[in-house]
C-alpha cells in the first residue's frame, strides 16, 4: 500500500510539471479571413487624371474651371493703339449731328472756272421728296423764286456774266422731315459736268458757288 501511495504521489508531481511547461510555451494561431478577395488584375484599368482647378496651361483641359486664354502675336508693322483721340470722338460726333440735324450755316462748295456763258444746275431730293422747296439766287438777284425738289431731276439754267458769278441755293424750308436735302450737279453749256455734291441744310440756310466766266481766245 506504501508502494502504490508512493506511485501515484511521484506521477502528479510529474503531470505537474509538465503543465507548467505547456504555459510557457507561446501558443501561435493562424487566422484566416474567409472574406479577403483576391487583388484583381489592374492593369487593363483605365487611369483618370486628376487636374487642379488652377490649371492655367493654354491646352486643353476639361477640369480646370479658369477660362482658357490665348496670346495673340502683334506684328511689328501693326500701328494701331488702344489709344483713343478724345478729338477725333469729339469731330465725329459733331459730324453727325450735321449729317443728322442738318447745317446750321450757309455751306460753301467751292469755286470753278467754265469757258460757257451759262450753267445748267440739276436739283432732286435725295432722300423721300417730302416738299423740300429751294430758291436760286445769281449775283444777289432771284432767278427761280420756289422750285419743288422731286424724286427726278429738274433742270436750271443761269446765264453767267463774265468773271466771278456768285450762285447761292437757299432752303426755303424743310419738308415733312428735315433738314432739306438734295442732291445737285452743275453742267456747263456743252454738258461738261463742273461738280456734284449733296446738301442738308436748315430752313434759311443756302449752298454756295462761285463760278467764274473766262470767254475762250479766238
Amino acid at each position: 500500500m506504501k508502494i502504490f501511495t508512493n506511485i501515484f504521489f511521484l506521477f502528479f508531481i510529474v503531470s505537474s510539471i509538465a503543465q507548467i511547461d505547456k504555459k510557457n510555451v507561446p501558443l501561435k494561431l493562424k487566422l484566416d479571413n474567409p472574406f479577403k478577395e483576391t487583388p484583381a488584375d489592374q492593369s487593363n484599368l483605365p487611369s483618370l487624371e486628376f487636374k487642379s482647378i488652377f490649371d492655367t496651361e493654354n491646352k486643353p483641359n476639361r477640369y480646370s474651371i479658369l477660362p482658357k486664354t490665348e496670346e495673340k502675336t502683334k506684328s511689328i508693322l501693326d500701328t494701331s493703339t488702344d489709344f483713343k483721340n478724345p478729338g477725333d470722338e469729339i469731330k465725329n460726333k459733331l459730324n453727325n449731328e450735321i449729317e443728322k440735324e442738318g447745317n446750321w450755316n450757309d455751306v460753301f462748295f467751292g469755286k470753278f472756272i467754265v469757258k460757257t456763258s451759262s450753267i445748267k444746275i440739276k436739283t432732286r431730293d435725295f432722300a423721300d421728296p417730302d416738299g423740300d422747296r429751294i430758291r436760286f439766287f445769281l449775283n444777289k438777284d432771284v432767278m427761280y423764286l420756289n422750285e419743288l425738289l422731286e424724286a427726278n431731276f429738274k433742270t436750271y439754267v443761269l446765264n453767267l456774266k463774265e468773271g466771278d458769278n456768285a450762285i447761292d441755293i437757299m432752303a426755303l424750308n424743310q419738308g415733312l422731315a428735315g433738314p432739306n436735302t438734295a442732291f445737285f450737279a452743275i453742267y456747263d453749256e456743252n454738258d461738261n459736268l463742273i461738280t456734284s455734291n449733296e446738301w442738308n441744310l436748315k430752313t434759311g440756310v443756302s449752298a454756295k458757288f462761285l463760278i467764274e466766266y473766262r470767254k475762250p481766245m479766238r
